[in-house]
């Protein structure tokens, strides 16, 4: 014997007729019911990202130039960031390092911005007597 008892298939059971032979189990279809077909597994793979060229979108340095020194500026680096990986998610490449390097230059022009006035600021309160005496 198997070790399967075949009285627990069937409609008693909500399960459909079992056909034990020897070590093999097979489940029978009930008789107004379609054959169980033969199918093989199926393998689905699922790509989420599809393998896009690697742009430079300067991303993090926009960022850093919006949040830490001239922030009108850097909200004009963040969007051509963010306009940069636009264009190389949809595999238009040329946009992609064109908006790239503007926002790099965009987030240097707020670095050299917030240096300038800072710098500024320091003069104007040292000449003025407000340096911190």
């Amino acid at each position: 014997s198997s070790g399967i008892n075949a009285e627990y298939g069937g409609p008693q059971y909500n399960n459909p007729p079992l056909q034990v032979a020897g070590n093999d189990v097979q489940l029978q279809p009930y008789p107004n019911q379609q054959p169980y077909p033969n199918q093989q597994p199926q393998i689905l793979m699922v790509q989420n990202n599809p393998e896009v060229e690697y742009v430079n979108t300067n991303e993090i340095l926009s960022w850093i130039s919006c949040l830490c020194f001239f922030w009108p500026i850097g909200i004009v680096a963040v969007l051509k960031s963010r306009e940069s990986e636009k264009y190389r998610l949809s595999g238009n490449i040329e946009n992609a390092r064109r908006s790239g390097e503007a926002a790099k230059k965009w987030a240097l022009a707020s670095i050299a911005i917030q240096s300038v006035l800072g710098i500024i600021l320091i003069v104007v309160s040292i000449v003025t007597g407000h340096g911190g005496r």
